[in-house]
């Protein structure tokens, strides 16, 4: 196999990728903070959220052909292919409805898959790019959405992050154990690199540990802005 055409994590490449991602994220920071808050979504976070939304309709269109990969690895059914889509949402449209799921969602789920990414392809295939563009404006958009557009997260933002990953979990595992797939992790098979799947015990016992992990997660992120209310009132 041509080294381009595959990914190992924890190598020079995944640290650059890494590198990439944090300092697209600070600049496009910088630049909007230079330009001043917009109370409407701007032309240049407008063409970002549909470029991306374009090539995530491109992309999972195209997995419908030869050659197929299986419904097992082809469906937009990952937490991080939603919470993508949502955060490309979010720039076109401002919804406040999609905040608490990129922020919470996005920091506590999808930052697994930067520092223990389940890639295997490397940068001479198209997957290797959607992923880590995937992963980097979910990323990106969350910190963005603090930074820039001053968003606060609350209480009600945990309870809608909560309920919407519980709505996750009640529609995703019956699929899994339906079909044999493992979206969200939440089948009996275990990634094909090495996660924090690896650890959390055999299934489905793991599944409880999974959901009180994210949850917990959740809440930790949530503590700063309450102690920072906390101190104001």
């Amino acid at each position: 196999m041509h080294p381009l055409d595959e990914f190992r994590s924890f190598t020079g490449e995944h640290a650059a990728v890494l590198v990439a991602i944090v300092l697209c994220t600070a600049v496009a920071i910088a630049a909007a903070r230079r330009r001043g808050p917009s109370p409407r979504p701007t032309p240049t976070e407008r063409a970002i959220g549909w470029a991306y939304l374009a090539a995530w309709v491109t992309t999972f269109a195209a997995l419908a052909f030869p050659p197929l990969l299986g419904p097992d690895r082809v469906l937009p059914l990952q937490m991080c292919h939603l919470t993508g889509a949502a955060a490309a949402a979010l720039l076109i449209t401002r919804r406040r409805w999609l905040r608490p799921l990129v922020y919470f969602w996005g920091l506590a789920l999808c930052t697994q898959a930067l520092s223990t990414p389940t890639l295997t392809e490397g940068p001479a295939t198209w997957p290797f790019w959607f992923f880590w563009i995937t992963h980097g404006l979910i990323v990106g958009v969350a910190a963005y959405d603090i930074a820039v557009l001053g968003y606060r997260p609350g209480l009600r933002d945990y309870g809608i992050a909560c309920a919407g990953a519980a709505l996750y979990v009640v529609l995703v595992l019956p699929l899994d154990i339906a079909f044999g797939w493992n979206y969200g992790f939440l089948g009996p098979d275990r990634p094909e690199v090495r996660t924090i799947v690896d650890v959390l015990g055999p299934w489905p016992q793991r599944i409880v540990l999974m959901v009180a992990i994210v949850a917990i997660a959740m809440a930790v992120l949530l503590l700063p802005w309450r102690l920072l209310r906390a101190r104001k009132a």
